[in-house]
């Protein structure tokens, strides 16, 4: 064992595969989007670990033996920063998200195969741009060793969707934005930008709210004023 540790510690397993991150901008918007999402939800939630295109390593001692899934997110691991993920070490990912695109359309269905091996419980494949995935997007859940596809249905928030059991979130398509619905919250997962807007409309309406205070102790003190200058005149009246 201490002889194995030792050469796996003298292989270096890349952290890169030279591959670009997303094939054109609106890929590496979408991911960006579904990305921030999933770090937002786990990043309080201890031994939940989200991987965006990070190098996943299946074979001890072979460093081209790896994949990188586009989002995948493992359960029950430790809490620490990671280059690359190496399943000999780590738990599996439970959940992989592949964004289709005219380059990786025929892989990401043959990687499955190799999902399947390591134990990924859920499968998604979703394609942005609606061209190469029919509907854009499909699921798998792990039964027995094997892929069986999992059916859309009509989601708690009325949209058409696919729940993952795994995440407890439903995930649903707003045009080309893969949105994740919490039924616990009644709310979509936020994307950055609606994080953004959210921010500024509250600090909107703390100025808003802070403006008002100010006028309406402007308006008492003037009332104030007021009261105490009608007292002294009717006070000077009174001599």
């Amino acid at each position: 064992m201490t002889e194995a540790l030792a050469i796996d510690d003298a292989i270096e397993y890349p952290t890169r595969d030279g591959r670009p991150v997303a094939e054109t901008p609106l890929h590496y918007k979408r991911l960006a989007d579904a990305a921030h999402a999933l770090f937002t939800r786990y990043e309080s939630r201890p031994g939940v670990y989200v991987g965006v295109n990070m190098m996943v390593y299946d074979e001890r001692g072979n460093p081209r033996r790896f994949l990188s899934p586009d989002i995948f997110v493992a359960f029950g691991v430790a809490d620490r920063e990671r280059d690359i993920y190496k399943l000999w070490e780590e738990r599996a990912p439970s959940f992989v998200l592949e964004m289709t695109s005219k380059s990786t359309r025929n892989e990401d269905e043959r990687k499955m195969v190799r999902y399947a091996r390591w134990g990924v419980t859920e499968y998604f494949l979703y394609d942005p741009r609606r061209e190469y995935v029919d509907p854009p997007l499909r699921a798998f859940e792990l039964v027995r060793g094997t892929y069986r596809a999992m059916r859309p249905v009509t989601l708690s928030n009325g949209e058409h969707g696919i729940p993952s059991r795994t995440l407890g979130l439903e995930l649903w398509l707003d045009g080309s934005v893969l949105r994740f619905y919490d039924r616990a919250t009644g709310r979509n997962l936020l994307t950055p930008r609606e994080e953004q807007l959210q921010a500024q409309a509250a600090r909107s309406e703390a100025i808003a709210a802070r403006s008002e205070a100010e006028a309406a102790n402007a308006r008492a003190a003037k009332e104030t004023a007021k009261r105490k200058q009608l007292e002294a005149e009717l006070a000077r009246l009174k001599r």
